[in-house]
């Protein structure tokens, strides 16, 4: 068992369109995907922290490599993919990944950092690892946070709260790149998903070898923007002590359907809250010369031929 080997890693960035490219890919009938999602087997690093911060309350669903391999258990002769749009923030899971299987495709996609930012706040609070709403309070508290003050009492790996170093984009793409070599890894818009979402899809197919790529997947969900409700309960349920009870006592194979419970009782849908086109301006100013640096380095190893800061209006 311990001997399948993963074909390719999305490995993010999150709320870039990772959900979506899970259920295309997922359906297409040469891939097999598991049900469950975000293993976190790869990301050394992030796993050292949690250990650090719950102690005997840390748990993982694959702590070795048959684990892994367990949920990978499809039918023969299909591409495997692992979907776990963190990695993207690990310094450990390029080579932890290249380890495992060198030969290895990546996958990622990018948002407009600003855009991505207000997802990626508004989705912790759901999640709980943040517990500032004001997304501009948010993000000035950084400074305070990376010296372990404001953290909230769910979050138990700070840097989701570093939201400067979020969109640290070329570094964070620069770490796949280095072990990978270009050819290895593909950069997918995420305007290009929502602008031709069957473009995006058959390009990808086409980067992973895929022989049909006519096939027509159905209509994936898109992760639309939703807020927490029955806050107190869901922080009862995510005490780590009782999470780790529920994941461990839980089989496996009803994980997926835990977790369709879990979101038709903790979601309703709710838009992101609003913020000025003074602020986004203000914002994109501070994230220009990144935008900038991103678009050299992908021109520079032909991953995307783009203008960035035109396509973002920066």
């Amino acid at each position: 068992m311990s001997e399948l080997k993963v074909d390719f890693f999305f490995v993010g960035f999150p709320k870039s369109g990772s959900t979506t490219f899970y259920h295309l890919l997922k359906s297409h009938p040469e891939i097999f995907s598991p049900d469950v999602k975000e293993l976190n087997y790869f990301n050394s690093d992030h796993t050292r922290e949690f250990q650090r911060r719950l102690g005997g309350d840390y748990f993982q669903l694959a702590r070795t490599q048959a684990d892994y391999a367990a949920f990978f258990q499809g039918p023969p002769g299909r591409l495997v993919g692992d979907f776990n749009p963190i990695y993207i923030f690990s310094e450990e899971a390029p080579r932890n990944i290249s380890s495992y299987n060198p030969d290895a495709r990546i996958l990622i996609s990018v948002r407009e950092p600003v855009s991505f930012l207000r997802s990626f706040h508004f989705q912790s609070l759901y999640n709980m690892i943040e517990d500032e709403p004001d997304f501009l309070k948010a993000l000035g508290l950084e400074v305070s946070r990376r010296a372990g003050l404001n953290i909230p009492p769910y979050c138990h790996n700070p840097f989701y709260l570093y939201y400067s170093w979020l969109v640290e984009y070329r570094q964070h793409i620069e770490r796949y790149v280095d072990v990978f070599g270009a050819k290895k890894v593909k950069v997918i818009l995420f305007d290009d998903i929502m602008a031709d979402e069957t473009k995006s899809y058959r390009e990808v197919l086409s980067f992973l070898n895929v022989q049909d790529q006519d096939f027509v997947p159905p209509r994936p969900d898109r992760n639309p923007s939703h807020a927490l409700r029955f806050g107190r309960l869901r922080q009862l349920v995510f005490t780590p002590p009782i999470k780790k009870w529920l994941y461990t006592k839980t089989p496996r194979s009803l994980l997926p359907l835990g977790a369709r419970i879990s979101q038709r009782i903790f979601k309703k849908p709710q838009e992101k809250p609003f913020v000025s086109k003074a602020n986004i301006d203000r914002l994109k100013l501070e994230f220009r010369s990144r935008v900038a640096e991103l678009q050299a380095f992908l021109s520079d190893k032909d991953l995307l031929d783009r203008n960035l800061l035109s396509l973002w209006d920066y």
